[in-house]
C-alpha cells in the first residue's frame, strides 16, 4: 500500500509540475520576459500559486481569492447534490432492473439508461426551461435565489444558509431555484450510475450466494440491500472520477444556461472580459483539485476491493 501511495504522490507532483510549465508559458505570451530570467520568473509564478497568492483581477480589482469565495461555493453546492440524487437513484434503479432481469421493468430502467446517457446537458436543461419556466411558470428561469430576498453567508453555502436563516418563504423559494438545474445535471450520472448498477446486478445474480438467498426464502429488498449493494460498490468507485469529472464539465453548461453564480459562470465572464489572471486560477485550481480526487478514489477503490476480497476469502 506504502509502494502505491509513493507511486501515486509521484505522478500527483509530476502532473502538477507539467501543468505550472503549461499555465506560465501561456502567461508569459501575455507579457514580455527575458530569456535569462525565465527560470526565475517561473519559481516567482510557481510559488504563487502553490501559495495561493493569485493576485487581482484585471476586470474588477478584487484579489481573486476573494472572488473564489464567492463562486466556488455554489459550484460545490450543486455538484454535492447532484451526485448525492444521481448516486441514489441511479443505485436503485440498476438494482431494481438486474433483480428484474428480463421484464417489463427491467426495459423501462434500460430504456432510461439508454435516454439518460444520450441526452446532452444544454438541451435537457433548454428543454426544461421551455417546458416548466416559460409554458406552465412553476420555476424561476435564473439564479440561485430571488433579488427580493437578503441572505446573510454564515457559510457561503447557499441551501445551509437559507436553512440555518430558517424563513419557510426563503427556503421555498431556494428549492425552487435549485429545482431544474439539479435535474439537469442529475441526469446523465444518474443514467451512468444505473447502468453500471444493472450491469453488475445482472452478473452478481448468476453466483450462487445470490441463488441461495432466494431459497432461503429472503426478498429481493433483502438481497438488494444486504448482498448485492456491498459487491457493487467497488464497479461503482472504480468509475466515479470519470463520473465526476464529466460533472463538472456539465456543471459548467448548467451555471451558464441557469445563470448559476458558480465557476461555470465566472470562467465565462472571465473568458468574454478577457481576464487571464481568474483563467490562470481557475485552471491551476480546478486541475489540483481533479489529481487530488483522482488519487484520493484510487485509494478508496482500493481499500474497497481489497475488503471485498477479503470478505468472500
Amino acid at each position: 500500500m506504502i509502494e502505491f501511495l509513493v507511486k501515486k504522490l509521484e505522478l500527483f507532483f509530476i502532473t502538477l509540475f507539467i501543468l505550472t510549465l503549461i499555465l506560465f508559458w501561456a502567461h508569459i505570451r501575455l507579457g514580455d520576459v527575458e530569456i535569462n530570467k525565465i527560470v526565475p520568473e517561473y519559481i516567482h509564478y510557481a510559488g504563487n500559486l502553490v501559495t495561493f497568492n493569485f493576485g487581482n483581477s484585471t476586470e474588477s480589482g478584487m484579489p481573486i481569492i476573494e472572488e473564489m469565495k464567492l463562486f466556488f461555493p455554489p459550484t460545490i453546492e450543486l455538484l454535492l447534490l447532484s451526485l448525492a440524487v444521481s448516486f441514489c437513484f441511479g443505485i436503485f434503479l440498476g438494482i431494481v432492473g438486474g433483480l428484474n432481469h428480463h421484464s417489463v421493468l427491467d426495459k423501462c430502467v434500460y430504456g432510461f439508461c439508454l435516454l439518460g446517457s444520450s441526452v446532452p446537458v444544454y438541451w435537457s436543461a433548454q428543454i426544461f426551461i421551455l417546458l416548466f419556466c416559460i409554458y406552465i411558470k412553476i420555476f424561476p428561469t435564473t439564479g440561485n435565489i430571488s433579488m427580493l430576498y437578503d441572505v446573510p453567508r454564515y457559510s457561503g453555502f447557499m441551501v445551509i444558509d437559507v436553512f440555518i436563516q430558517g424563513n419557510n418563504e426563503i427556503i421555498i423559494d431556494m428549492l425552487k431555484h435549485l429545482t431544474l438545474p439539479l435535474i439537469s445535471l442529475s441526469l446523465v450520472p444518474c443514467a451512468t450510475f444505473a447502468r453500471i448498477t444493472r450491469r453488475a446486478t445482472i452478473n452478481l445474480t448468476q453466483n450462487y450466494f445470490i441463488k441461495a438467498a432466494y431459497c432461503r426464502g429472503e426478498s429481493r429488498f433483502d438481497i438488494g440491500i444486504h448482498h448485492v449493494l456491498r459487491n457493487i460498490l467497488p464497479d461503482i468507485v472504480q468509475k466515479l472520477n470519470i463520473i465526476i469529472c464529466n460533472l463538472y464539465s456539465s456543471c459548467i453548461l448548467v451555471e451558464v444556461i441557469f445563470d448559476w453564480p458558480g465557476t461555470g459562470l465566472w470562467i465565462t465572464q472571465s473568458i468574454n472580459n478577457s481576464d487571464g489572471r481568474i483563467i490562470e486560477t481557475t485552471t491551476f485550481v480546478l486541475g489540483t483539485s481533479f489529481l487530488l480526487l483522482n488519487i484520493t478514489l484510487d485509494i478508496l477503490s482500493t481499500l474497497v476491493i481489497n475488503r471485498t476480497r477479503l470478505t468472500h476469502g
